[in-house]
Protein backbone atom coordinates (compact mmCIF):
# COMPACT_ATOMS: atom_id res chain seq x y z
CA UNK A 1 0.00 0.00 0.00
CA UNK A 2 1.49 3.33 -0.96
CA UNK A 3 1.90 5.92 1.75
CA UNK A 4 -1.08 8.33 -0.22
CA UNK A 5 -3.09 5.24 -0.45
CA UNK A 6 -2.41 4.13 3.42
CA UNK A 7 -3.72 7.57 4.71
CA UNK A 8 -6.53 8.17 2.86
CA UNK A 9 -7.07 4.34 4.06
CA UNK A 10 -6.97 5.71 7.43
CA UNK A 11 -9.04 8.96 7.02
CA UNK A 12 -11.99 6.65 5.80
CA UNK A 13 -11.26 4.38 9.06
CA UNK A 14 -11.40 7.52 11.11
CA UNK A 15 -14.15 9.45 9.51
CA UNK A 16 -15.92 6.10 9.55
CA UNK A 17 -15.38 5.74 13.56
CA UNK A 18 -16.58 9.08 13.93
CA UNK A 19 -20.03 8.77 12.30
CA UNK A 20 -20.27 5.66 13.69
CA UNK A 21 -19.69 6.98 17.15
CA UNK A 22 -22.10 10.26 16.71
CA UNK A 23 -24.62 7.70 16.01
CA UNK A 24 -24.55 5.93 19.26
CA UNK A 25 -24.24 9.73 21.35
CA UNK A 26 -28.02 10.49 23.14
CA UNK A 27 -29.47 13.84 23.96
CA UNK A 28 -28.50 14.09 27.80
CA UNK A 29 -31.85 13.90 30.05
CA UNK A 30 -32.10 17.48 32.04
CA UNK A 31 -34.63 19.78 33.63
CA UNK A 32 -33.55 23.42 32.76
CA UNK A 33 -34.90 25.36 36.08
CA UNK A 34 -35.38 28.81 35.72
CA UNK A 35 -34.75 29.94 39.63
CA UNK A 36 -35.88 33.39 40.90
CA UNK A 37 -35.59 34.55 44.76
CA UNK A 38 -38.14 36.45 46.86
CA UNK A 39 -36.59 39.99 47.52
CA UNK A 40 -36.34 39.28 51.20
CA UNK A 41 -33.69 36.65 50.26
CA UNK A 42 -30.68 37.17 51.64
CA UNK A 43 -27.72 37.28 48.64
CA UNK A 44 -26.50 33.66 47.63
CA UNK A 45 -23.50 31.94 46.57
CA UNK A 46 -24.05 28.10 46.86
CA UNK A 47 -26.98 26.64 45.79
CA UNK A 48 -27.35 22.97 46.37
CA UNK A 49 -29.78 21.51 43.76
CA UNK A 50 -31.56 17.93 43.84
CA UNK A 51 -33.72 16.17 41.55
CA UNK A 52 -35.67 13.57 43.10
CA UNK A 53 -38.81 10.84 41.88
CA UNK A 54 -41.57 11.47 43.01
CA UNK A 55 -42.71 8.13 43.84
CA UNK A 56 -39.38 7.31 45.38
CA UNK A 57 -37.65 9.97 47.29
CA UNK A 58 -35.00 8.06 48.16
CA UNK A 59 -33.76 7.80 44.54
CA UNK A 60 -32.08 11.48 44.14
CA UNK A 61 -29.39 13.14 42.85
CA UNK A 62 -27.87 16.21 44.18
CA UNK A 63 -24.91 18.90 44.02
CA UNK A 64 -23.71 22.10 45.06
CA UNK A 65 -22.37 24.86 42.74
CA UNK A 66 -20.98 28.22 43.85
CA UNK A 67 -21.77 31.51 41.66
CA UNK A 68 -19.55 32.54 39.13
CA UNK A 69 -20.23 36.02 39.66
CA UNK A 70 -17.21 38.25 40.48
CA UNK A 71 -16.64 39.86 43.78
CA UNK A 72 -14.67 42.23 45.12
CA UNK A 73 -14.06 40.39 48.09
CA UNK A 74 -10.85 37.67 47.36
CA UNK A 75 -11.79 34.47 49.14
CA UNK A 76 -15.66 34.09 47.96
CA UNK A 77 -17.68 34.85 44.36
CA UNK A 78 -20.38 37.22 44.21
CA UNK A 79 -24.44 36.10 45.13
CA UNK A 80 -26.28 34.60 42.04
CA UNK A 81 -28.18 37.32 39.96
CA UNK A 82 -31.72 36.60 40.15
CA UNK A 83 -33.20 35.27 38.16
CA UNK A 84 -31.18 32.75 36.20
CA UNK A 85 -31.82 29.62 34.36
CA UNK A 86 -29.52 26.43 35.05
CA UNK A 87 -29.06 23.11 33.95
CA UNK A 88 -29.97 20.21 35.49
CA UNK A 89 -28.22 16.81 33.71
CA UNK A 90 -29.64 13.05 35.35
CA UNK A 91 -29.70 9.81 34.84
CA UNK A 92 -32.13 8.47 31.72
CA UNK A 93 -33.77 6.36 34.77
CA UNK A 94 -35.15 9.60 36.42
CA UNK A 95 -37.93 9.72 33.29
CA UNK A 96 -41.11 10.51 35.17
CA UNK A 97 -42.48 12.46 37.85
CA UNK A 98 -39.91 14.62 39.70
CA UNK A 99 -39.35 17.08 42.76
CA UNK A 100 -36.90 19.39 41.61
CA UNK A 101 -35.61 21.27 45.25
CA UNK A 102 -33.06 24.07 45.37
CA UNK A 103 -31.55 25.42 48.64
CA UNK A 104 -29.23 28.28 49.17
CA UNK A 105 -26.89 27.92 51.72
CA UNK A 106 -24.31 30.75 53.51
CA UNK A 107 -21.05 30.94 52.55
CA UNK A 108 -19.21 30.24 55.72
CA UNK A 109 -21.38 27.88 57.53
CA UNK A 110 -23.39 26.01 54.82
CA UNK A 111 -26.76 26.77 56.98
CA UNK A 112 -29.73 27.00 54.50
CA UNK A 113 -30.75 30.51 53.91
CA UNK A 114 -33.61 30.00 51.40
CA UNK A 115 -35.65 26.92 49.38
CA UNK A 116 -37.57 26.09 46.83
CA UNK A 117 -38.94 23.37 44.93
CA UNK A 118 -41.80 22.29 42.03
CA UNK A 119 -42.71 19.63 40.09
CA UNK A 120 -41.55 17.92 36.46
CA UNK A 121 -42.07 15.47 34.23
CA UNK A 122 -38.57 14.32 33.18
CA UNK A 123 -37.81 12.79 29.77
CA UNK A 124 -35.32 10.74 28.69
CA UNK A 125 -32.82 11.64 26.30
CA UNK A 126 -34.58 15.07 26.23
CA UNK A 127 -34.73 18.64 28.16
CA UNK A 128 -37.80 19.55 30.47
CA UNK A 129 -38.23 23.26 31.75
CA UNK A 130 -39.31 23.86 35.03
CA UNK A 131 -39.25 27.42 37.24
CA UNK A 132 -39.21 27.89 41.00
CA UNK A 133 -38.71 31.13 43.32
CA UNK A 134 -36.45 30.56 46.32
CA UNK A 135 -37.96 31.28 49.56
CA UNK A 136 -36.42 32.59 53.11
CA UNK A 137 -36.16 29.65 55.42
CA UNK A 138 -36.40 30.67 58.80
CA UNK A 139 -36.55 27.99 61.76
CA UNK A 140 -36.31 25.49 59.21
CA UNK A 141 -39.25 25.90 57.13
CA UNK A 142 -39.67 29.09 54.55
CA UNK A 143 -40.70 31.67 55.92
CA UNK A 144 -43.75 32.41 53.24
CA UNK A 145 -43.55 36.26 53.92
CA UNK A 146 -45.65 36.29 56.87
CA UNK A 147 -43.71 37.13 60.41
Amino acid sequence: MTVDRRQAWCAAVAAAALLTAGGCAKDPTSVFVVVDADPSVPPLMILRTAVARAGDPTMQTSSERSSSAESDAADRPGPFPFPFGMKLTVDPSFAGNVVVSIQGLDWDTHAVLAGGSTDAVIQAQGMTEASLTLEPIRGGVPDGGSD
